[in-house]
């Protein structure tokens, strides 16, 4: 079952390289090299594989200045989507199935945990927390003045020994938002901090978990404020989708702390 799909078919083509953050060029079936738009601020390390199959979007806009979209790579651990806007859409996707439609969706029920959710009966979208601060999501009860703060991080950066960690670059957004869960939760409301794993399609839902963590070694800061936020009672999870050229389904939702 997807929860996010794509409308239409995505093209297969062939890596060539990434430049200018926002620029990606591939290679299509007619062997015409071709510009299109990256949707990833990240440094994507890991990800760059010369001459790896590549799927790209067609906006279907011909005046777009990039009419194409980077979509996904095919990597040796399988699918990744280096379209960072997909993670926020299926933890949205995800939400209404759970939180917005009070619909009982068995298949959803068997791998998140409604009981963690159940109190929160709305949703929203780029949630204002303070001034400087909006979060990806933001639940709420029409019974109570608590809230529930959400904030999505997409995972792409894999490591040797099947190590998949966050961020592939610092991040001091990242850092800042750490530390407003920390506020929020201190605060009294809730606070969960989202990981999509958006890459592993080929390896197992422990192998995933077990090798998931913190890139310590390219931002040393975001790693000793996750251990704080961990003790500080921020709930932090892994979510697992199952990814593929036609979307997304939940694979896996995991509590790490």
């Amino acid at each position: 079952m997807n929860l996010l799909k794509y409308e239409i078919m995505l093209d297969e083509c062939n890596f060539v390289k990434r430049y200018k953050r926002f620029f990606v060029d591939v290679k299509t079936k007619e062997n015409d090299i071709l510009t299109v738009h990256c949707a990833n601020s990240g440094s994507m390390k890991s990800c760059l594989v010369d001459g790896s199959q590549a799927y790209i979007l067609d906006s279907k806009n011909p005046s777009r200045k990039l009419r194409y979209s980077l979509e996904l790579l095919k990597l040796e651990d399988g699918l990744a989507c280096l379209n960072t806007s997909r993670a926020n859409q299926f933890i949205e996707k995800l939400l209404f199935n759970t939180i917005g439609q009070k619909e009982q969706n068995n298949f959803i029920e068997a791998l998140f945990p409604y009981e963690k959710f159940q109190f929160w009966n709305q949703f929203k979208r780029e949630a204002v927390f303070t001034k400087e601060t909006r979060f990806d999501f933001c639940l709420s009860s029409s019974t109570s003045a608590k809230k529930c703060w959400i904030e999505v991080k997409s995972v792409s950066l894999k490591l040797e020994n099947n190590v998949w960690a966050f961020p592939d670059a610092v991040t001091e957004r990242g850092q800042k938002h750490l530390k407003e869960l920390i506020h929020a939760k201190k605060s009294g409301d809730e606070s969960w901090l989202f990981f999509v794993l958006m890459r592993g399609n080929n390896i197992s839902e422990e192998i995933l978990k077990n090798g998931f963590r913190a890139a310590h070694e390219i931002d040393p800061t975001y790693s000793l404020l996750l251990e704080e936020a961990k003790k500080e009672g921020v709930n932090i999870a892994l979510v697992i989708p199952s990814i593929s050229t036609e979307g997304f389904s939940l694979r896996k939702f995991f509590l790490i702390n």
